[in-house]
């Protein structure tokens, strides 16, 4: 059983059923990074901290695997740290992944606009049992030497420690909970949710938002939908284990006056009661 995202897996496999693909190794990478002698100026980029104003380096314990198709090959890369760039700004342009075997230049994955991406944790927390992967809901923009194209990306870490770090500096937050939801739904607005993880970021500012994906079937409300908690009026634990959690919102602005509750089924006991606790302390002392 392959562990890739559903929408990653029907891109490769529709790419498959007109090309036959083959996987590249971080020991076989010439196909993407042609050595000097054979790409004249393909090394010569300029490193991260001399194009951007805010470079962050992301040093991994020991590396990420990253994976995407190009021209039907199903490619698997490893590397050691990834520098996080920004502009004067503070707008995410782009990640440089680096220490890369046999690599003369850097991996790029580009972000053209200024709308943040949401690293997409493909499996639900449970237990002790951390999602590690990450991906992207659309296409990505990468740079092999001097090839630009676009593709699905996955990030796949060695440790949920880097993978929380690499979450909070693209979103420019701190990480305060994770819980995987066995289902999630709205009473009014009908956003749904199935094995889906829920994350509490903490802004700079210190307020605090849910932050969740909806993958409902009805096409038009597929996306991320985002909560911030001061716009919660009640939580209403579970009386027995094993059963939702209810929220219920304050209805001050359109989104929320649609979805005027919001319950959750978690998969983890322990997840349910560490989020019903921490909600109902921020609601005793706001």
């Amino acid at each position: 059983m392959n562990s890739f995202s559903p929408d990653f897996q029907e891109w490769v496999d529709r790419r498959q059923s007109t090309l036959s693909a083959s996987t590249v190794s971080s020991a076989s990478t010439s196909i993407l990074f042609p050595s000097p002698a054979t790409s004249p100026g393909s090394s010569s980029r300029k490193q991260s901290w001399q194009l951007y104003d805010d470079v962050v380096r992301l040093e991994l314990t020991p590396s990420v695997q990253i994976s995407f198709v190009k021209n039907g090959q199903l490619f698997k890369l490893k590397y050691t740290f990834i520098d996080i760039c920004k502009d004067s700004t503070g707008a995410l342009r782009c990640l440089e992944l680096g220490g890369g075997l046999g690599q003369q230049t850097p991996f790029v994955h580009a972000f053209s606009n200024t709308k943040l991406p949401v690293p997409h944790l493909e499996h639900p927390k449970s237990g002790d049992d951390y999602p590690l992967r990450v991906s992207f809901m659309d296409q990505q923009t990468v740079q092999t030497a001097n090839t630009i194209f676009m593709t699905q990306l996955s990030y796949k870490f060695d440790h949920w420690d880097d993978c929380v770090r690499f979450q909070e500096l693209l979103l420019g937050s701190k990480l305060v909970f994770i819980g995987g939801m066995a289902e999630a739904k709205s009473k009014g607005r009908g956003e749904e949710c199935i094995s889906q993880n829920l994350r509490v970021l903490r802004g700079h500012n210190g307020k605090r938002v849910m932050l969740f994906f909806a993958n409902s079937q009805r096409r038009e409300l597929k996306r991320y939908v985002s909560i911030p908690l001061n716009c919660i009026a009640a939580i209403k634990p579970p009386k027995k284990a094993g059963r939702p959690a209810i929220i219920d919102l304050n209805p001050n602005f359109e989104i929320l006056s649609q979805m005027r509750n919001f319950t959750i089924q978690f998969l983890d006991d322990d997840d349910c009661v560490a989020f019903c606790q921490m909600l109902s302390y921020d609601l005793t002392i706001g």
